[in-house]
């Protein structure tokens, strides 16, 4: 499974990339504005650190869209992402650049019929919208990322759903489902990766490395 760590604070991200588990930064308009910065120099900042970022365009024109998206992918189009929003005319945009040999990524997609269009339209990934629809009190919003990896595993394997996770127990719910790729949350990753029973296990050799480094010492000492 593929992990997107959730932030654009190149100091957080300095420092969790030290993890070793992301494939690189996946962000939002509001965790950019967190960072009061011209998204261009944050962005070519982000990718000297992570190996690569995703950016949302704003919910515009699909000329405006367009023009946003060449000037982050003018950074360096191996390394940048770039996630469209899926309104009308965000279909568009996902078109234009899958025909301009991008991978782009659709966000907003609140329900498998939206999937379905932003597929057809050319993303090759998809940020499911599911908690729309559990807070409107329509579907579960696990349900309808089963849904969503349902129909991509029937209709194009080679489209892979990213979804965010706010617990660590949905990590292997979503795993099981076949999703390929999920986004953690920077204020999360403390409390993901804090396992008491981790620690207790590695507590319980405590002894024997007691009793190695007196072995070491003893041959140190010609003992």
């Amino acid at each position: 499974m593929n992990f997107w760590l959730a932030s654009a604070n190149p100091e957080k991200v300095e420092t969790h990339m030290r993890l070793g588990i992301w494939r690189g930064v996946i962000t939002n308009p509001a965790v950019v504005a967190a960072e009061r910065r011209d998204p261009v120099p944050l962005f070519t900042e982000l990718i000297g650190i992570a190996p690569y970022a995703w950016y949302q365009l704003r919910d515009a024109s699909r000329d405006a869209m367009l023009d946003e998206a060449d000037r982050m992918l003018a950074i360096d189009p191996k390394r940048i992402g770039i996630k469209v929003p899926a309104t009308r005319a965000g279909l568009g945009v996902l078109r234009t650049l899958r025909e301009q040999g991008a991978a782009p990524m659709a966000t907003v997609v609140p329900t498998a019929t939206w999937l379905a269009f932003a597929v057809a339209a050319g993303a090759r990934m998809v940020a499911p919208y599911g908690s729309m629809l559990q807070r409107a009190g329509l579907a579960a919003k696990q349900d309808e990322v089963a849904r969503m990896q349902e129909i991509l595993d029937v209709q194009d394997p080679d489209v892979q759903l990213c979804t965010g996770v706010y617990d660590a127990t949905e990590i292997p719910l979503y795993a099981r489902l076949g999703v390929r790729a999920c986004f953690v949350w920077e204020r999360d990753v403390e409390r993901f990766l804090d396992l008491p029973l981790v620690a207790e296990a590695c507590a319980g050799f405590a002894d024997d490395w007691r009793a190695i480094e007196a072995a070491r010492s003893g041959v140190a000492d010609g003992r």
